[in-house]
């Protein structure tokens, strides 16, 4: 009977000791290096927009930019601005990049 209460006591501070590594490795405030397997992130200050085409959201210095009817737009890929424009003929499209 003792050996079963030792081995719980055990298990529990094992799981214990567990969670504590887990929690100051992946704490949110420490800036943990990117493991494999991990996206890497974007800068904070980076603004994410969304493409209207596929709806995926991409950082805009990486978006691919567009003018549509003087509007600026931003798709994820020329591939997806040229499907767009193919779909939406009624839309007057001038390249801005």
């Amino acid at each position: 009977m003792f050996n079963l209460i030792r081995l719980v006591i055990i298990c529990i501070i094992i799981y214990f000791a567990y969670r504590l590594v887990k929690w100051i490795i992946f704490s949110p405030g420490v800036n943990a290096p990117d493991l494999p397997g991990r996206q890497a992130s974007v800068t904070k200050s980076e603004e994410l927009i969304e493409d209207p085409y596929c709806h995926t959201y991409v950082p805009m210095s990486q978006a691919y930019k567009s003018s549509i009817e003087g509007q600026e737009v931003f798709f994820c890929s020329q591939k997806c601005y040229e499907k767009y424009i193919v779909e939406n003929p009624m839309k007057k499209a001038r390249e801005a990049s």
